[in-house]
């Protein structure tokens, strides 16, 4: 799998896990208060690292490497 793949992938997950943790009291997933608790705020970071994480991975290039033409 090309690393290109890799970083869509690990970003998309984060993506669907900032959402799931941004809207887990409003999908039943949370304490049923409206307010963030500790665990979501923790969930909300993680997942923006994975985030994170994917695009580097999408957008990094090898030291040389041109971008391909289409």
């Amino acid at each position: 799998m090309s690393k290109k793949t890799i970083g869509i992938v690990v970003t998309v997950l984060g993506l669907i896990g900032l959402a799931v943790s941004l809207l887990a009291d409003y999908i039943g997933l949370g304490s049923g208060q409206v307010e963030f608790g500790p665990r979501q705020l923790a969930a909300i970071g993680v997942s923006l690292v994975v985030t994170i994480v994917g695009v580097v991975l999408l957008l990094w290039k090898k030291k040389g490497e041109t971008k391909k033409p289409d």
